[in-house]
């Protein structure tokens, strides 16, 4: 009997741990979809792109959501979209991302790259790239978008 109860209790409190991770997952899901749909009705209303690439996302000093895409003569093009602002930019004007990869590898050859986004901060371009090194910190690094020099950079340390 007692073996019977415990048994019972585990399988519910396995259902809501099952459910609570479904309604996590759908929320986050379902979050990103919405940023996806705002950021497509932004890009046809504010600017000359007519294929879109990828949306990502830059959190800096202001937050922007970032779009590769094409425009209508079919130039690669970068634009920084909020709900106020719309900057673009020709993409094929820029270093390569693949470039920067390279550089951050020889660089930091110990490190892994977390993430690589365009970032804009007032009138300044540029990409850039979260590692983080065998100790645990995560390196930020800001390469000009267009000439590829490494203009700022800076570490955090673990908590």
């Amino acid at each position: 009997m007692v073996v019977r109860f415990i048994t019972g209790v585990i399988a519910v409190l396995l259902l809501i741990a099952a459910g609570w991770a479904y309604h996590l997952t759908s929320s986050v899901i379902g979050g990103r979809e919405d940023f996806q749909l705002q950021v497509q009705g932004w890009v046809q209303e504010r600017t000359t792109i007519t294929q879109i690439d990828s949306i990502d996302e830059y959190r800096g000093k202001e937050s922007y959501a970032v779009v590769f895409g094409k425009n209508e003569a079919g130039t690669p093009v970068i634009a920084w979209l909020t709900e106020e602002k719309t900057v673009m930019d020709r993409l094929d004007l820029a270093v390569p991302k693949e470039n920067v990869e390279e550089a951050v590898k020889r660089d930091y050859p110990q490190a892994v790259v977390t993430g690589m986004v365009p970032g804009l901060d007032g009138e300044q371009r540029f990409w850039e790239v979260t590692l983080q090194d065998h100790d645990g910190r995560f390196h930020y690094l800001h390469y000009d978008l267009y000439n590829g020099q490494i203009l700022t950079s800076y570490v955090l340390s673990p908590v």
